[in-house]
């Protein structure tokens, strides 16, 4: 994305209507150890959940009256590891997730072209006092609405 281009954002009512539809795809997941909740993580225990890092914004605009737009995410799941191998199991989890995504586009309804990429593979995100680790993994659906 051009950076002196001003961002076109699409309608809060798409955003939300997105975030939705992602919300309940992600929840499709297989092995998703938890449910996904939208922008919560739990205080007390292991949990997942989809943050958008961005509103859904238009990368291009066509003289039909369609669109080419992206909606940024990031899955975060938070666990109270005891040794390594529950942190490479959690970027594990998190990059398997990433992988389904990206062969299992969702459904938004519509004439859609939708595609899911990975844009950062799992890693550590934050590190807690109390034990608790924060891994995330950052996607971009790219969609047109024709």
């Amino acid at each position: 994305m051009d950076q002196n281009k001003p961002i076109n954002y699409v309608s809060n009512k798409e955003t939300e209507q997105i975030s939705r539809k992602v919300l309940s795809w992600l929840n499709k997941f297989p092995e998703k150890p938890v449910k996904i909740d939208y922008e919560y993580l739990r205080d007390d225990g292991i949990s997942m959940a989809l943050s958008t890092i961005q509103g859904a914004y238009k990368t291009a605009q066509y003289i039909t009256g369609g669109y080419k737009a992206q909606y940024q995410f990031k899955v975060a799941y938070r666990l109270q590891p005891s040794k390594n191998n529950d942190r490479l199991s959690a970027d594990e989890i998190l990059n398997a997730l990433a992988n389904w995504a990206a062969d299992n586009p969702p459904d938004l309804g519509g004439p859609r072209y939708i595609r899911v990429e990975c844009d950062a593979r799992a890693s550590l995100f934050a590190r807690y006092e109390d034990g608790s680790e924060d891994h995330q993994i950052l996607m971009t659906m790219i969609y047109e609405v024709i």
